[in-house]
């Protein structure tokens, strides 16, 4: 099916317009199914269309995430803080936002390096917790030296001890399958022309969200935001993000 440009803009803004009214509601900091997916999705919409509308809400949504942290909030990766604090080092470090990391993820460091005992956490939190010191060292930290000669040894001792490979670290860029873009715009009409598109959930994982930047990605050809998703933490069909 051949889809025209002007369509996929339509799209595009008509998903924005839904995350706009509806995303705030979702109580759910999380990178994978809450705000934290919407915030990736508005960051990269604001640089595609120039609208500070757009960029605006990108901070807002941060600043809505950060007050709505606590000592309960989960440490793992799609729901939780290494997953949140991953996504403002990849946004900062690429551009999207304008923001000292030191001082923003703060608190994530505290809670995520020194809070928690290793040794008590499970495998994949372990792992979790690596990927997010995997992306505060990649960046302008003036904590990536402690965090490299004190938090990376004990990741990795405890993951050796429990006989796994680290494999956490970043890779290259994940590519996109040239049928991508066509499979994205097919399946986004069809479910438009089934009015069944707009009650589908809002985050980045199987949502609106997630739709939103892989049509964006075809447009812009941007697709650094891969990297935010560790092969690592074994994605179901049922969960994977529509591409």
């Amino acid at each position: 099916m051949n889809v025209e440009k002007g369509e996929i803009k339509l799209i595009i803004r008509q998903i924005s317009d839904v995350l706009l009214i509806n995303g705030g509601f979702l109580n759910n900091p999380g990178l994978y199914f809450g705000e934290m997916g919407l915030v990736l999705f508005f960051a990269k919409y604001a640089r595609y269309t120039g609208n500070d509308l757009h960029l605006d809400y990108t901070y807002s949504l941060i600043e809505k995430i950060q007050n709505s942290l606590h000592m309960a909030t989960p440490i793992n990766y799609k729901q939780g803080l290494t997953g949140i604090g991953s996504a403002i080092e990849y946004m900062v470090q690429n551009g999207f936002i304008e923001a000292d990391t030191d001082e923003v993820l703060e608190e994530f460091d505290e809670k995520i390096f020194y809070t928690y005992n290793l040794q008590y956490l499970s495998i994949d939190e372990i792992k979790d917790v690596g990927y997010y010191a995997a992306w505060r060292i990649n960046g302008a930290s003036v904590k990536k030296d402690p965090i490299k000669q004190t938090i990376i040894p004990q990741i990795e001792k405890n993951m050796h001890e429990r006989s796994v490979v680290p494999q956490w670290r970043q890779s290259e860029k994940k590519t996109i399958q040239k049928c991508f873009a066509e499979k994205t715009y097919d399946r986004c009409l069809e479910l438009i022309a089934k009015n069944e598109f707009w009650t589908k959930d809002m985050g980045l994982q199987n949502g609106l969200a997630g739709w939103g930047i892989s049509i964006l990605t075809e447009l812009d050809g941007d697709n650094s935001w891969l990297l935010l998703l560790p092969d690592e933490l074994n994605i179901t069909k049922d969960e994977s993000i529509p591409v």
